[in-house]
């Protein structure tokens, strides 16, 4: 049985959850509950224990909260490109929304590159603060 666009499109979200993807909200980010979920992205041979958000200098703590922003905003921006998505398979394909889901994707992607970005930024403030201090 032929995948649905509406199941590829999950599959899509669980994946992202397995990072912390959650829909868009109205409350604040809890950057000590994201960070949890994305803290064990830094350990490495060398650094065996990453430090919790609360556990963390200011420097590498704003690094964290950039890394983290990084991460919302290609939440938000997928939100958008599912929405799309779900209006091209519903309403029919037009040139219009499929322009729309075009440029959704492309700011979507140029996202998970920032995020990627700030990763190695993030990466370069532990080598410099954390792993110096142990």
């Amino acid at each position: 049985m032929p995948a649905s666009p509406e199941s590829l499109l999950e599959g899509e979200v669980a994946g992202l959850g397995r990072f912390g993807y959650a829909p868009v909200g109205d409350a604040a980010p809890d950057w000590a509950g994201m960070w949890q979920l994305l803290q064990g992205d830094f350990a490495t041979l060398q650094r065996t224990r990453v430090p919790a958000y609360a556990e963390m200098s200011p420097w590498p703590q704003q690094g964290a909260r950039i890394y983290m922003r990084r991460r919302l905003l290609a939440d938000r921006l997928f939100d958008e490109c599912r929405e799309l998505y779900r209006r091209v398979h519903g309403e029919g394909i037009n040139s219009e929304l499929v322009e729309a889901y075009t440029l959704a994707r492309e700011a979507y992607e140029d996202a998970v590159l920032d995020f990627g970005k700030a990763r190695a930024m993030l990466e370069d403030v532990f080598t410099q603060t954390i792993d110096r201090a142990a």
